[in-house]
């Protein structure tokens, strides 16, 4: 069954002896030609890995940074918050498990290995939790209560905020691109201070905002003249075009335009695209394109639904032929987010998003998607599987894929696993079973349960905590392979702790109910 389609051709696979590299080759090269074909594939597609959240080992990122490659990634967006080794003043930004100076240097290499593009991220603004929740830079928050955003007019925040662009910069010192972050600044223009210099200047928050952004921005300039910044784009949606031209930023910063849905109608606020584009053709002379291969479906989502991030590829794939041929589309960022923010539980892990990467890399090189179109048997054959591989999710998982030999492919399968045992445990709880009526709070506290049906619930929550528990050791084994100590014992509490403790509690009032009954003869279920 077809997916959303566009206004691009989708490509088949030419040959079933052809691997996916040389198809994408053969496709980049085909008749496509003039202004059509480079919108169609902008010269990068960067593949963002958010290491706030479960950062792998090195060592898993050397198996599967030559699969991205593969599948048509030409560059990495990597986005370190607390796991880059910041030191001196700045050393309590680093989380325990930060990577070291020579991992750093070892991930460039990696890419360089493989001819990628390397754009390293830092925050500047925004999503500053990782900072300002250490009470040594407390007192650079706009809001006290909220360690989201910094202040811009506390003086000592640029000051900081240069300090972590130096420390990047000097382990990154070959780099093209930097990458500010700059988005979902909540808390803004909201402190005494900032108030004041709103009404001294008779400014809006957004101008607060570029003040701000400027000051970042002149500094990398002037520092690092041959490093080209790069910001997400959402702050500056309902910006006046009048101010984007009076700050000049648009010499300064190439725009990410982000939006992670499967259909972009209607998702930016107030502002439609033919008038988004119209702005930034006349501010900006270049700009990417920010779409999601995971982590945009739920900040607690563990499986990937893959059918979602397609439609979200495909839909700005639609979109291209929308965008002035003055604004220069450099390429596509394929995030996949690991948390909503550093306070957030993990959403799903980077080994069982493979399959979704590989297929969205290879949408946006072959310009659509179908569930019949070559690649997608071609990219489920590399990956290690005997059928296509099912983009469509349901509440429960019609098959568990037991395949592929991919790097992670086990975990892939976990979760399937763990989203069918999710299933049966949420029916056993909440659906038309004999735990819902013959075992409430009630029947517990009257002592009024039938040992008949309290037979089958023992059998049931028996079952299911055999299959948890079983299940937890072998992702307890599974993670160990490519995360630390700390994300393995943060991802099994969050998964498993709550549904096998309920389970025993379920176990332990229906035993000691059971007892009760000198009686024990079996109900036929």
């Amino acid at each position: 069954m077809a997916l959303v389609t566009t206004s691009h051709k989708e490509v088949s696979v030419a040959s079933t002896s052809t691997s996916v590299e040389e198809a994408m080759e053969t496709e980049e090269g085909s008749s496509q030609a003039g202004a059509s074909a480079e919108r169609q594939n902008p010269k990068h597609r960067l593949v963002h890995l958010d290491l706030k959240g479960a950062p792998p080992k090195l060592s898993y990122l050397a198996q599967v940074i030559p699969l991205f490659k593969k599948f048509g990634a030409t560059g990495l967006l990597v986005e370190y918050e607390d796991m880059f080794p910041y030191n001196g003043e700045l050393r309590d930004l680093a989380a325990a498990h930060a990577y070291s100076q020579e991992e750093i240097q070892q991930l460039q290499e990696l890419a360089k290995e493989h001819d990628m593009l390397y754009v390293p991220l830092v925050q500047t603004f925004g999503h500053f939790e990782f900072v300002l929740k250490h009470d040594t830079f407390r007192h650079l928050r706009e809001v006290d209560m909220y360690p989201m955003a910094l202040c811009p007019s506390n003086t000592e925040s640029i000051v900081v905020v240069k300090k972590m662009i130096d420390q990047l910069m000097a382990a990154h010192p070959d780099v093209r691109y930097l990458h500010i972050g700059a988005d979902e600044v909540f808390h803004l223009a909201l402190c005494k201070t900032c108030k004041l210099r709103l009404a001294e200047q008779t400014w809006t928050d957004r101008q607060l905002f570029l003040d701000h952004i400027m000051t970042v921005l002149s500094y990398i300039k002037v520092m690092y003249p041959n490093v080209k910044a790069i910001m997400w784009d959402d702050m500056l949606r309902e910006t006046s075009m009048t101010h984007l031209q009076a700050y000049g930023i648009g010499e300064m910063v190439e725009p990410m335009v982000w939006c992670y849905l499967p259909r972009l109608s209607g998702t930016f606020l107030t502002v439609s695209f033919e008038d988004l584009w119209k702005k930034y053709a006349a501010v900006f002379k270049s700009a990417w394109i920010g779409t999601a291969f995971k982590g945009a479906t739920g900040s607690s989502q563990y499986i990937v639904p893959m059918n979602y991030h397609l439609q979200n590829h495909m839909a700005w794939l639609a979109q291209l032929d929308n965008i002035p041929s003055s604004l220069t589309v450099q390429g596509w960022a394929l995030t996949g987010w690991s948390r909503y923010d550093h306070y957030a539980t993990h959403c799903e892990l980077l080994p069982a998003a493979i399959p979704c990467l590989a297929l969205c890399l290879q949408t946006v090189v072959h310009g659509g998607f179908t569930e019949d179109c070559g690649f997608h048997r071609k990219v489920s054959e590399e990956l290690g599987f005997s059928q296509t591989l099912q983009v469509q999710l349901v509440p429960k998982i019609k098959t568990i894929a037991r395949e592929g030999r991919f790097p992670g492919a086990k975990l892939f399968q976990g979760v399937h696993v763990l989203v069918n045992l999710d299933a049966d445990y949420i029916e056993f709880l909440n659906g038309d079973s004999r735990y819902t009526g013959w075992m409430t709070d009630y029947h517990v506290r009257k002592n009024f349960t039938n040992p008949c049906h309290l037979e089958f619930i023992i059998h049931m929550a028996s079952r299911l905590q055999e299959e948890f528990t079983k299940l937890h050791r072998e992702m307890d084994s599974t993670l160990s392979e490519m995360y630390d100590p700390s994300t393995v014992e943060e991802w099994l509490v969050v998964h498993f702790k709550s549904p096998i403790d309920k389970l025993s509690e379920i176990l332990g009032t229906a035993k000691t109910q059971i007892e009760r009954y000198s009686s024990r003869t079996t109900c036929s279920s």
